[in-house]
């Protein structure tokens, strides 16, 4: 799909793709999960993790556990050059699509994370709950916030 002036290509993550996606989840996120971790959510036959490559690169990628039909969206994250130009925007559509049949899709949020709290609003997020002191590094609780698929309009 040609977004912007790029064109981003929206796949399944392969074995190979574990080293870049481990690094774009180091340097978004203050708790992260190395190479191996996502050799194991390769293997995993409930996770699938999406990636945005484009040029033969790795821009994004969001990783979703599929237990039972209990859909939960664990990371999402661009690459810092490539935020706010609708890669964050192809992944999340891709899992809600992905997972259409199911009933709904759960996440958690930095509470304080304003700018990811109304991207999720914008895709029908609402919150559910409160996680107190979910995070670490900081501290911080999230918000639980769920998207009912039947409401969403894609």
């Amino acid at each position: 799909m040609v977004f912007g002036d790029i064109m981003v290509l929206i796949r399944e993550m392969t074995l190979k793709d574990c080293g870049a996606v481990a690094e774009i989840d180091k340097n978004t996120f203050s708790v992260s999960q190395s190479k191996e971790g996502y050799e194991r959510e390769y293997s995993n036959p409930n996770s699938r993790t999406f990636v945005a490559e484009s040029e033969g690169r790795i821009i994004g990628f969001a990783n979703v556990w599929n237990i039972c039909g209990d859909v939960s969206l664990n990371n999402l994250a661009v690459i810092p050059e490539e935020r706010s130009n609708g890669v964050g925007t192809l992944l999340l559509k891709e899992v809600l699509n992905r997972y259409r049949g199911c009933d709904f899709v759960t996440l958690e949020v930095r509470k304080s994370n304003e700018g990811a709290i109304r991207f999720y609003k914008r895709f029908g997020f609402r919150q559910v709950g409160l996680r107190k002191d979910f995070y670490t590094l900081p501290t911080e609780d999230a918000l639980l916030m769920t998207v009912f698929l039947e409401e969403w309009q894609g």
